[in-house]
C-alpha cells in the first residue's frame, strides 16, 4: 500500500475512533445503565478516544506525501525541514545521482557521458557545478587532465546548465577560457579553486530555492 493510501487510511481509522468513543461515552452515561455496565462502556469509550489521539498522531506525522530526494531522513522517515539542509548533504546526493550515468566522476569526463546522457532539467545547474567542484575541492593532475580532454559537447552541456541557473557571468567565464587554443590549464584551474566557496554557495541555494522540483 503506497503512503497516500495509509495515511487515509488512518484517518479514517482516527475518525471513526473518535465517533465510537463519543456514542459509547454519552450511552453509558445518559442512558441510565446499572453500574457495572457504565463503567466497562466507559473504559472501552476511553480506550476508542486513547486509540483516535494515538492515530490522529500517526496521521499528523505521515504529513510527507513524497520523500524529497534532498530532504528525506532515512532514519527518521521523513522529510527534515529545508533550514536544516546543508552543503554536505547536496554535494554527497548530487554525487549518488551522478552515479546512475559512471561508476567515477573521472569516467563522466573520460567517457563523455554527459554528450548523451538524459540529465533531468532540474539537475542539469547542480551536475555543472558539483562537476567543477570536485575537481577544485581535490585540485589533482588527473581531474585537470579529464578537464582537459572533455568534449565541446561536455563543456557546452556545463556552461549551458550554468546559464540555466542564471549564472551567466561564471558560465561565461569558463566557457572562454575553455574555449582558448591552446588551453591554459593553470589559469583554469586557478580560477575554479579560487571560486570553490562560490560554487559550493550557488549548489545549496539552488536547492533551497527549487526544493519542490525535487
Amino acid at each position: 500500500m503506497d503512503r497516500k493510501k495509509v495515511k487515509l487510511v488512518i484517518g479514517i481509522a482516527a475518525i471513526a475512533s473518535l465517533v465510537v468513543s463519543i456514542i459509547l461515552f454519552l450511552v453509558a452515561f445518559l442512558a441510565g445503565l446499572k453500574a457495572p455496565s457504565n463503567v466497562i462502556m466507559g473504559i472501552v469509550a476511553g480506550l476508542c478516544l486513547a486509540l483516535a489521539g494515538e492515530l490522529g498522531y500517526m496521521f499528523w506525522i505521515n504529513k510527507d506525501s513524497k520523500a524529497n530526494y534532498f530532504l528525506y531522513d532515512s532514519s527518521a522517515k521523513k522529510n527534515v525541514p529545508v533550514q536544516k539542509l546543508n552543503f554536505a548533504v547536496v554535494n554527497t546526493r548530487t554525487g549518488r545521482y551522478l552515479s546512475n550515468f559512471a561508476a567515477s566522476e573521472g569516467k563522466i569526463w573520460n567517457d563523455r557521458v554527459l554528450d548523451t546522457a538524459d540529465i533531468a532539467p532540474e539537475f542539469k545547474p547542480l551536475v555543472a557545478y558539483k562537476l567543477l567542484f570536485s575537481l577544485a575541492d581535490k585540485d589533482v593532475d588527473a581531474g585537470w587532465k579529464c578537464l582537459e580532454n572533455a568534449s565541446s559537447k561536455t563543456i557546452v552541456f556545463i556552461c549551458e546548465s550554468l546559464n540555466a541557473n542564471s549564472d551567466f557571468e561564471f558560465s561565461n567565464n569558463f566557457g572562454k577560457m575553455m574555449a582558448e587554443k591552446p588551453l591554459n590549464m593553470p589559469m583554469i584551474r586557478d580560477y575554479l579553486v579560487r571560486n570553490k566557496k562560490y560554487m559550493q554557495n550557488r549548489m545549496l541555494k539552488y536547492v533551497v530555492e527549487n526544493i519542490n522540483l525535487f
